[in-house]
């Protein structure tokens, strides 16, 4: 931890010296956007920063052709810029979880160490000197993406590590936009995690919007206590429901209960929260049971397709991937039901929980997940079945094949025909297994020296 906030500050203090622009720059500025961008300007015009003074080169830079981009590449205001002023929200904002880099060489945040993050060193997770994170991605979702949708499905959030234009707007600095819980759900939604609907549709969302922030939370009086910018306060466990450190895991939850006691018991809140815990576990053993399944399925090659048939995953190439680097293209059927019940109804059924919505819970987490659960095992017993049909038309592809050769001895050898079939028939009329039929059709064929 005091490693980490060493490493900022020294980047902190590295950035801080930034060169003012002349204020012919900045009249020019000024003057072009008004006529290219005016709604732009007239927003910037009531801020805070245009009220104080602040000129557009102190965060953009002065030069033109850096900012404007006219190589392509157009440079961002990154959060250390903003980090030269806003020193101690950033520091809380790089110690969250959305601090950490989603594209920070050690792929997604949910699959790092669950306390790791508390540790990590800044170049762990961004280039030397800089808030942009390191570009040899690890997510396989992200890199099996055209270019197209990791800019647009994929980085619009998960840039929010370095754009604190993520969550507040570019040239406004009103509060109450981004402490707008709206604000949240343009990326915390969706099959994945639909936070802001659970928390919308729940008691708290309701009365938030009826009564306001002063009769009920929005997603800042929960996860961002007096205005703070971590958002990993009170969070006692990972994105996908991993074990943290058990001292750690006490003190986030300590946090938890002392929000939740501003408006309920505490005994009543730790035990709705170890509801939550307890139903995440369950509903991760259900996870569990499938991924074992599916496994198995593997290992006997009945996928379909196989790996083998498959393009290569972007990282473990023709080998079977169903833990955190799991695609959702190029799957099977069965593999295609596992992904939805690993990545949607689980996280619905324990968050469901966490934000008191017991639908959510229930009837979009706790049901689909187990019928995903009765999918899975029927698909894979319906696989099973089908290997045992293939195996038994390649038995009787070889028996007609033995009549043929039996038939075209004349009647050289009636008894090794009438034993044939015979065992045939009792094949067929299921009184012996595909193995007993199999074991006494070689005794035959042995005996007769074929």
């Amino acid at each position: 931890m005091i490693r980490y906030f060493l490493c900022i500050g020294f980047i902190l203090l590295s950035l801080g010296a930034s060169a003012a622009a002349g204020a012919s720059e900045e009249t020019s500025c000024l003057a072009c956007h008004q006529k290219e961008t005016p709604r732009m300007i007239n927003i910037w015009k009531s801020s805070a920063h245009a009220q104080s003074g602040l000129e557009c080169s102190e965060c953009h830079g002065s030069q033109y052709e850096d900012i404007h981009g006219h190589d392509g590449k157009r440079k961002i205001v990154e959060a250390f810029v903003c980090a030269r002023c806003h020193d101690s929200a950033a520091r809380a904002h790089f110690s969250g979880k959305h601090g950490i880099g989603f594209r920070a060489g050690r792929a997604c945040t949910r699959n790092l160490n669950p306390t790791s993050e508390r540790r990590a060193g800044c170049n762990d997770c961004h280039e030397k000197g800089s808030a942009l994170p390191k570009q040899n991605a690890e997510c396989a979702r992200f890199l099996a993406q055209t270019p197209e949708m990791q800019r647009q499905g994929c980085l619009s959030c998960h840039k929010i590590e370095v754009r604190c234009d993520s969550c507040h707007t570019p040239h406004d600095t009103d509060l109450a936009i981004v402490r707008n819980p709206a604000i949240c759900g343009t990326c915390h939604m969706g099959p994945d995690h639909p936070q802001y609907e659970m928390w919308e549709s729940s008691k708290h969302g309701i009365l938030y919007k009826q009564k306001g922030n002063e009769y009920a939370p929005g997603c800042a009086e929960c996860h961002m206590p007096e205005g703070g910018h971590n958002v990993s306060s009170g969070i006692s466990m990972g994105l996908f429901g991993q074990q943290y450190e058990e001292n750690i895991r006490k003190e986030e939850r300590e946090k938890m209960l002392a929000i939740c006691s501003e408006c309920h018991s505490k005994s009543f809140a730790a035990r709705n929260l170890v509801d939550g815990d307890r139903i995440q576990k369950q509903a991760k053993s259900m996870i569990d049971e499938a991924a074992s399944i599916i496994r198995q399925l593997d290992n006997d090659g009945l996928l379909m397709p196989s790996t083998e048939d498959r393009p290569a995953h972007p990282l473990s190439g023709n080998a079977l991937d169903i833990g955190p680097q799991m695609l959702y293209e190029d799957l099977s059927g069965i593999e295609a039901v596992y992904f939805r019940m690993k990545k949607f109804y689980y996280i619905m059924t324990y968050k469901g929980v966490f934000h008191q919505n017991p639908d959510y819970a229930h009837w979009y987490g706790n049901a689909p997940l187990k019928m995903a659960l009765s999918e899975i095992k029927s698909k894979a017993m319906e696989l099973r079945g089908m290997k045992r049909i293939q195996e038994r038309v390649d038995n009787l592809s070889k028996m007609s094949r033995e009549d043929d050769l039996i038939s075209g001895a004349g009647n050289k050898d009636q008894q090794l025909k009438r034993g044939l079939r015979q065992l045939k028939e009792r094949f067929l009329k299921g009184e012996i297994t595909d193995d007993e039929f199999q074991n006494q059709r070689d005794m035959i064929l042995d005996k007769h020296g074929l």
